[in-house]
């Protein structure tokens, strides 16, 4: 897949006029007042990035213009543009672009399963949620194939989704698939064995978690739902037979919050971590910083009901450094929860980690690991492991501008699920990995004491470690990343650690495999999370490739480059691009690949099974 480059305003007009489409003097029109707004509202963060900032070359090669509207409609620059109207924010993507918004065409249901279903049974050896267990340590032990099979790999179907980008992960129950995470919004139940759709459901901005499947509420005959959150900090349940909409909830009303991490559902009550784009905002200087904080807050299942709410940093915003602008950065702020939370039902707590915070004052919520009570909420313990980690975007080290917090930290919260294991004969043990390339071992028992740590590589605010490991016995398996946002290049490695002592086991590096797309953001970066199974972990990486790897040795058994482009089972080409975020899942002897990224667009969701049976 190349790259689509950017058109040029009078090609753009040439094919508007052959086509009967907006007429030239509008698409001019559009184009000029795109250039105005750009340099009113954009140009100060994206033609000086700093950090995850990406510049504008980047916006105008990499992004369609369905992304940029996305993005300023109900994504992570909705701050950004308040006030603006729909066809000023159709005109900043004209001008950043070349090429008009175009509505997705692609019909939801347009592969329709015709056959009658079967009734949905959840059992032992589905993928249900983000980490398939309470304990979140990504670990199949029934995936209905042995890692002997695993060279005979072969791709079975590919599904299309809307859209250019991919989140979340698939899950899989009952012979189901149950997926969101697209930049469209819209959910779907696929069947696994054919990827037909038995339903789509849209949503009101973008879904970017897993879905957990579970009763709505107690007793035999609770309706089976399916969970899912996201942006606008929304929160809701679908009939998972039908899709039917069951309830939504909004559970933070700070205008910048959202759900990224998946939610977790225990005992009739549906616990939703809440994260927020707030550090992206701050990077205007006139943006009232900081308010924010991050929190989890536990639903009733059955009608969406907020319970209670852990907080990560308590007490009141207080006054701090005067701006420029005459207005005074609030705080403490930050501290946003965007992984999916660990349920601990024999202690009866949750554990869920947090990020950096957002200003410079002190606080102990951020970079750390908390733990709540499952029924009250009532914070049981913290351990915070860094505590001079403010840090927002646009701004350098030692420069009291703007909300620029000094001293600016280096962004190492926790973007991944603690993972709890618990062995025979062996003290609990909780592993905490870092964007700061440490990987943490906690004592659960005394109040998250820090057992071990383990630096696998020395991370930066792309994240060292960012979306997960995975557990399997005595070894945790670890995707490491070196990842530079900008020029989308990086390396990276799957490593095996010794869960008692924090051994390294083996680490073996990605090979350098040319992209299907060319050089530019061509990266070996792993940044998505792992997914285990008897024998053999696997791992994706930004260039596209799947890999299978041997549990004990680290050698690789099995890859296949799925940033190419596919025919898809619901019509016209699905697109691969970078592996990212959520993982792979393998069920019933077939494993799930999710292709595409914000970082390396694609919207592919392919099939694999033994000889592609």
């Amino acid at each position: 897949m190349n790259l689509k480059p950017v058109l040029t305003l009078s090609l753009l007009i040439g094919c508007a006029t052959a086509f009967g489409a907006t007429p030239p003097d509008d698409i001019q029109a559009l184009s000029s007042r795109g250039r105005a707004l750009y340099a009113e509202r954009c140009a100060a963060c994206h033609d000086h990035p700093q950090g995850r900032i990406p510049p504008r070359i980047l916006i105008s090669t990499v992004r369609a213009p369905e992304d940029i509207v996305a993005a300023l409609a109900s994504g992570v620059m909705r701050q950004q543009a308040t006030g603006l109207g729909e066809q000023e924010i159709r005109a900043l993507a004209v001008f950043l672009t070349g090429r008009l918004p175009l509505a997705d065409q692609r019909d939801p249901n347009a592969n329709a399963c015709v056959a009658k279903p079967a009734s949905l049974i959840p059992g032992s050896a589905d993928w249900n949620g983000w980490g398939r267990d309470p304990a979140n340590t990504r670990f199949q032990p029934l995936p209905g194939l042995t890692a002997g099979d695993l060279p005979r790999l072969k791709l079975k179907w590919v599904f299309a989704y809307p859209g250019s980008r991919v989140y979340g992960q698939p899950v899989v129950v009952g012979g189901r698939i149950f997926v969101g995470g697209n930049s469209a919004g819209r959910v779907f139940s696929l069947d696994a064995r054919t990827g037909c759709t038995y339903w789509s459901y849209q949503a009101e901005a973008y879904v970017r978690t897993a879905v957990v499947v579970g009763p709505a509420g107690a007793g035999p005959d609770a309706r089976l739902a399916a969970f899912f959150g996201g942006d606008r900090a929304m929160a809701y349940a679908v009939d998972a037979a039908t899709g039917a909409p069951l309830w939504a909830t909004r559970v933070d009303e700070h205008p910048l919050a959202h759900v990224l991490g998946t939610p977790k559902l225990h005992d009739g009550r549906l616990y939703v971590p809440v994260s927020s784009t707030e550090s992206s905002a701050a990077a205007d200087p006139d943006y009232p910083c900081c308010s924010f904080r991050g929190n989890v807050v536990a639903l009733d299942a059955a009608t969406g009901r907020v319970l209670w709410r852990g907080a990560a940093i308590e007490g009141p915003l207080q006054s701090g450094r005067l701006k420029e602008n005459g207005e005074h950065i609030l705080g403490p702020a930050g501290a946003a929860m965007f992984a999916s939370p660990t349920i601990d039902a024999k202690r009866g707590v949750l554990y869920v980690g947090t990020g950096n915070s957002y200003t410079s004052q002190r606080e102990s919520g951020s970079d750390a690991i908390h733990a709540f009570d499952l029924v009250t909420g009532r914070r049981q313990w913290t351990r915070q492991v860094l505590a001079t980690d403010a840090w927002v975007g646009g701004c350098e080290a030692n420069e009291p501008r703007g909300n620029c917090p000094v001293p600016l930290g280096p962004d190492f919260g926790f973007g991944s699920s603690p993972i709890l294991v618990e062995r025979a004969g062996h003290p609990s043990v909780l592993l905490a990995p870092s964007k700061s390339g440490v990987l943490y071992a906690l004592d659960p028992d005394a109040g998250g004491r820090v057992l071990w740590q383990r630096e696998l590589i020395r991370g930066d605010l792309n994240g060292g470690i960012l979306w997960g490991p995975a557990v399997v016995g005595d070894r945790v398996f670890v995707a490491t990343s070196k990842y530079d946002y900008v020029s989308g290049k990086g390396a990276g490695a799957l490593a095996a650690v010794a869960i008692d002592t924090g051994r390294l086991l083996w680490r073996t590096p990605a090979p350098v495999r040319p992209c299907t797309w060319g050089n530019e953001r061509c990266a070996q970066a792993q940044l998505a999370a792992v997914t285990a199974m008897p024998g053999a972990v696997f791992a994706g990486s930004m260039d596209g490739r799947i890999r299978a790897y041997a549990s004990d040795t680290g050698r690789i058994l099995w890859e296949f480059n799925t940033g190419d482009r596919f025919d898809a089972v619901n019509g016209g080409q699905a697109s691969g691009g970078g592996i990212d975020y959520g993982g792979q899942v393998v069920v019933d002897g077939t494993l799930f690949v999710q292709s595409g990224s914000g970082r390396q667009p694609g919207n592919a969701l392919l099939a694999f099974s033994v000889d592609g049976r």
